[in-house]
């Protein structure tokens, strides 16, 4: 191999690895602030009222929606297609 393509490749290499590394210890560091800010509780506080709106409002509206529309089905075009009613108007 030619020396300035092992040399490309060794600080691409190092390049990446110090990269990494610099993202693992980003991550860490976040993770510690989340912990002494209360990130987590309050994190853990928002999915519980989320939840809660989920079951007390959007459930049932989308179960009285399904009654509805079980009790009201629509009614098709009486089973003439949207082509064949254009022919009969003379419009196809």
């Amino acid at each position: 191999m030619h020396p300035f393509s092992v040399l490309t490749i060794g600080i691409f290499a190092a390049g990446y690895i110090t990269a990494r590394w610099d993202l693992v210890t980003q991550l860490y560091e976040l993770a510690i602030f989340a912990r002494d800010h209360g990130v987590w509780t309050r994190a853990a506080k928002g999915f519980a009222v989320l939840s809660v709106f989920l079951i007390v409002l959007i459930i049932p509206v989308e179960r009285i929606a399904a009654r509805e529309a079980s009790q009201h089905p629509r009614v098709g075009g009486g089973g003439i297609s949207a082509k064949e009613q254009l022919k009969r108007r003379g419009s196809f």
